[in-house]
Parts: C-alpha cells; sequence; structure tokens
C-alpha cells in the first residue's frame, strides 16, 4: 500500500489565515499535511526576573530567549514529526540560516511563498537560494528575482446580497490612519453609511473611524464583510501583490475599492466590481456605488479557490 504524501506548512497564525492551507491538503487522499506555527504558542516569561534576565542576556551576549525557545520549539516538533516529502514555508525570513538549514535537512522538497514583498523585507532576497522554488505573490520581485507568481487565495464564499453598510474596512493603525481617516470623512460627506474600523493597542483620537484596542478574529471580519455592500482596501506604499482582503471580496461577491493599480491585471477585474482610486485624491462615481455586482465567470474563480490554489504547488 502507498503511503501518504507527508506535507509540513510553517507559517505564522496571521490570524488564522494560513490554517485554511493545511485544511485544502488534508481534504486529498494520501495527504498527510501538518502544520507549525511560527509563533503559536507564543513565549511567555516566567516572572520578571526572567525578563531582567533576557534584557542582559541581549545586551551582553546577543542572545535572546524568546528566539531560542521558537528555534528549540521548531527544531523539537520537525524532529518528532519526521522526515517529510514536502515543507512549505510562509515568512522564512523570521528564521535563522541555521534554522532554515536544519528545516531542509528534513525534506525532499523544500519551498517557500513570499506573501510580502522583498522591499518590506529584504532578508527575504538572501535566502531565495535555500529553496527548491520560491513563489512571490508580487510582481515586481517575482521579474527580478526569477521567481515563481502566485497569488492569495479564496477559502471562504457566501452570497449576501443584502447589507447594513455600504462601506467596509477593518486595518491595524500606521501610516495609512490619516489616509483612512480621509477616506471616513469623503463617505460621510456623501452620505453614504460605512463601518471602518482601526485597531489600535490603546484608545486614540479619531474623528470619523472607529478605534478598537481588541483585534477581531478572522470569523468576526468575515461577517462585518457579509453585512457590507463594498470592500474598501488601501495597501501599504511597499506592496504590490493582492492582500486577502481582495480575496475576502471576491469569495463573498462583494465590490471592492482599492489603491492597488496592479489589480486591473488580473483576470476576475471588472469595472463593475473594482474601483482603483488615488488614496490622495479620492473619487468615487454615484455608479459604482449604487450599481449591482457582476457575477464572475466560474471558471475564473475556480483557479483562486484554496483546494485548487494547493493542487499545482504540491504536485496533487
Amino acid at each position: 500500500m502507498k503511503s501518504s504524501k507527508k506535507i509540513l506548512i510553517i507559517a505564522p497564525f496571521a490570524f488564522g489565515y494560513t490554517s485554511h492551507i493545511q485544511k485544502a491538503l488534508q481534504q486529498y487522499e494520501g495527504v498527510d499535511a501538518q502544520i507549525l506555527y511560527l509563533d503559536q504558542p507564543a513565549f511567555q516569561y516566567k516572572n520578571t526576573l526572567h525578563k531582567a534576565q533576557n534584557f542582559f542576556s541581549k545586551l551582553i551576549f546577543g542572545k535572546n530567549f524568546k528566539k531560542t525557545f521558537v528555534t528549540d520549539r521548531i527544531k523539537a516538533s520537525i524532529k518528532e514529526l519526521g522526515q517529510q516529502d514536502e515543507i512549505f514555508i510562509i515568512r522564512p525570513d523570521m528564521l535563522s540560516d541555521d534554522l532554515l538549514q536544519f528545516i531542509k535537512s528534513h525534506t525532499e522538497k523544500f519551498i517557500a511563498y513570499y506573501y510580502d514583498s522583498t522591499r518590506r523585507f529584504p532578508r527575504k532576497v538572501d535566502i531565495i537560494s535555500m529553496f527548491d522554488t520560491v513563489y512571490s505573490y508580487d510582481r515586481l520581485d517575482v521579474e527580478k528575482y526569477n521567481l515563481s507568481f502566485l497569488t492569495n487565495y479564496i477559502f471562504e464564499e457566501s452570497n449576501h446580497a443584502e447589507f447594513e453598510d455600504q462601506f467596509f474596512n477593518i486595518s491595524t493603525n500606521d501610516y495609512r490612519f490619516p489616509l483612512i481617516e480621509n477616506l471616513a470623512n469623503y463617505l460621510k460627506q456623501h452620505g453614504w453609511t460605512y463601518n471602518i474600523q482601526v485597531y489600535n493597542g490603546s484608545d486614540m483620537p479619531a474623528k470619523y473611524v472607529k478605534i478598537i484596542t481588541k483585534q477581531k478574529s478572522i470569523q468576526e471580519v468575515s461577517q462585518m464583510i457579509q453585512k457590507a455592500k463594498i470592500i474598501v482596501e488601501i495597501q501599504r506604499t511597499e506592496q504590490v501583490g493582492l492582500s486577502f482582503r481582495i480575496f475576502e471580496a471576491l469569495g463573498h461577491r462583494k465590490k471592492l475599492i482599492t489603491t492597488n493599480k496592479d489589480i486591473v491585471n488580473y483576470d476576475f477585474y471588472h469595472p463593475q466590481n473594482i474601483l482603483v482610486v488615488d488614496e490622495h485624491n479620492i473619487e468615487i462615481p454615484e455608479t459604482f456605488v449604487t450599481s449591482e455586482y457582476v457575477e464572475i465567470d466560474e471558471k475564473i474563480l475556480s483557479k483562486y479557490r484554496i483546494k485548487n490554489w494547493v493542487q499545482p504547488i504540491f504536485d496533487l
């Protein structure tokens, strides 16, 4: 009897987005898929003294207890799981060269997926040669470093025609906050309803958006997406690849407003569904807000669904 193909995914938890890769692989007969999170369980100090010891360890010896904890945990887990047919790793730049070499020694095929650009995390460039294949969602990185192009994926679908708010956006507080405030002000001036939330560790002043101090789960975000007609995404300036928010809009059949100019080059682009705006000079036509969503061809949607997305990567 043929043994199962053993696949190990190593990735950040990322609110649960990466867990869907394992779930998709488990649907295939003859696949034994495991997932190892880079950030879970999280490192915790035993007490105040332990925290102080780590401070001096970093200062004097350049050793960080947190990094040692992650390294030891990953090594122990891989030793327990044994040799793998394929190891698929997201955000390998978070790990040392030595640890990556250790991981590589436990698999026949070592694959990386960059769902952040090398412009944001330059270390990604230095480790490309360690892998048999490096996938990237960033067209510029693919062209510059001869990587394999791979978008993010649709992991959930629905078709809710009714909505409570016309616009929805949720993001973390960063340099984009003034742009998001400006967007919310624009929507308010036009009399459009919106649910725009910005996560910050503590309360902060905001005139037009809602500040939240507790991060929303992927399930909570999904519920809010389903209650909106139009999803708004303001991309990071160093980003060309399509974020998960875009694939959530696709999966839930929601119209999308984005600052990502490259989206017009994708096969699912339809001008009635997707509006590209300049974040410094926002203009949203009334016709875009009032018009209905146009269904995308099933053949196009199919290839972005997570169950089909994993096929070419893992030769299924």
